[in-house]
């Protein structure tokens, strides 16, 4: 493990972060003495990243984002705009094309 900020290798484990939406492993770097979560790509987000995913995945396979919107409030009982989805997608739709690309590659 690396320091985020220093890219130090004297990093110790610091508790965790607990959230609504999940708890994280925290880190204390000895040699700058910040202390940062591990970076998975949804820092700061509100809503889990499995939400986030399959919301992005229905809008780039042709829903609507009214369609997405309702079917997250109907199955998750997920309430957000369609404002967040279409910004979900533009911060994630890269990251999910890079990955099914990886994947169609292999079959």
């Amino acid at each position: 493990m690396l320091c985020i900020f220093c890219k130090s290798k004297d990093v110790v484990r610091n508790g965790k972060r607990r959230r609504n939406v999940k708890t994280k492993q925290s880190y204390l770097c000895l040699n700058c003495e910040r202390q940062f979560v591990e970076v998975d790509g949804f820092e700061r987000m509100r809503h889990k990243p499995e939400i986030i995913a399959r919301a992005v995945h229905q809008h780039e396979d042709g829903m609507s984002l009214s369609k997405v919107q309702n079917h997250l409030w109907q199955h998750d009982k997920v309430k957000v705009t369609r404002w967040t989805i279409s910004q979900w997608t533009k911060k994630y739709s890269i990251f999910l094309k890079s990955n099914s690309s990886g994947i169609k590659a292999r079959n």
